[in-house]
């Protein structure tokens, strides 16, 4: 591919380049230089894997080569859930396996829906979706419940978006009320305190404010605080005295709505949506089956990502454990993050291309 095709889609890399000087600004104020310099090292490292994935042709990826990397992650995870790991270290710094597992599922599940020309999925090929997303996310579990029904939220989104017949889809749903229903009792015993008590604070946040409901509560008490213009960068009084838990990697958004306020707040949703707007048309215009599944799914995880985080800070969703897409520390998410944004390109980049 020659350069003219890269620069033809500069927007979307000066957007990923943006929301990477948006995590690094709010790092620096929220987590201090150490949080600061080792995210600018991941940031750095995520820029060149980004450029790797645009500059791979997505249409050499083959089922068979995607299905031997699959099965070494579930040996992974395996091990992992085992030893009841969450991650992995190596020379001072720490790799979260369950985090990479995203896009690999998203390049999968796009590699065994690609070649189905009909409207409707196949059961067969429905059964192998269900099985591919099911067992890493059961595995996932074993450590982290808040990725692994991440991992099922993005899996059902790809099988849903290849097609399913209206039997399939109501068989789904009752089996996953029946399931739900028979597992719920034994899931609530085997859950943490600290589990049920987000699922507690959320539904009674009145009665639970002091006990449990601490951390949502700050959470909003920042949002609210940073008011039309915000109180200014390093100047949010609930950061600086410490009263948010968590504020450089589950509630990163709070602390950037305290201190730049609606209007910044707006500019940050604005590059989100810019994010899926281009995804989304990526999907639409790509040339094949493989592409569409691809920039579609990659769109998906980011989607999900950030509508469960916000949704957990402003309390329309109960607080789950999962970094803000690029305003979050964490050297793995801003990994995985950087390979679907470079899915989303290699697609987009190669959309008037042919073989």
């Amino acid at each position: 591919m020659r350069l003219s095709s890269w620069l033809r889609d500069w927007p979307f890399h000066l957007v990923v380049l943006v929301l990477t000087g948006l995590g690094l600004l709010n790092q620096w104020s929220a987590g201090g230089p150490h949080y600061f310099w080792r995210h600018l090292l991941f940031s750095l490292l995520g820029l060149g894997i980004y450029g790797v994935v645009v500059w791979a042709d997505y249409r050499r990826w083959t089922l068979g080569k995607a299905a031997w990397i699959y099965l070494a992650f579930l040996v992974l995870l395996t091990y992992m859930g085992l030893t009841h790991k969450r991650w992995l270290y190596a020379g001072g710094f720490s790799l979260q396996p369950s985090e990479f597992l995203k896009p690999l599922l998203v390049v999968f599940l796009s590699l065994l829906f690609s070649g189905v020309e009909a409207p409707v999925l196949p059961a067969f090929l429905f059964g192998g979706g269900l099985v591919a997303v099911s067992l890493p996310a059961f595995l996932v579990a074993l450590t982290d419940l808040d990725q692994a029904f991440l991992i099922l939220v993005i899996g059902f989104t790809l099988i849903v978006f290849a097609g399913l017949s209206r039997r399939l889809a109501l068989g789904l749903f009752l089996s996953a009320v029946v399931a739900g229903s028979l597992a719920g009792p034994i899931l609530w015993h085997h859950l943490k305190p600290y589990q049920k008590a987000r699922i507690i604070a959320f539904l009674k946040p009145g009665k639970t404010q002091k006990r449990w409901s601490y951390q949502t509560q700050q959470a909003l008490i920042a949002v609210g605080s940073g008011g039309l213009k915000g109180q200014g960068f390093g100047k949010g009084l609930s950061s600086r005295l410490h009263y948010l838990p968590a504020k450089h990697t589950d509630l990163a958004f709070a602390v950037w709505a305290e201190e730049w306020g609606f209007l910044g707040t707006s500019f940050l949703l604005l590059f989100y949506g810019l994010v899926w707007g281009w995804g989304l048309r990526t999907a639409y215009q790509a040339r094949d089956q493989l592409g569409r599944f691809l920039a579609f799914g990659a769109t998906a995880c980011l989607f999900w990502q950030i509508s469960i985080n916000l949704g957990g800070v402003i309390r329309l969703l109960p607080t789950a454990s999962l970094p803000l897409p690029f305003l979050s520390y964490g050297g793995s998410a801003y990994l995985t993050n950087m390979i679907l944004l470079g899915i989303i390109a290699s697609v987009q980049r190669r959309r008037f291309s042919f073989r």
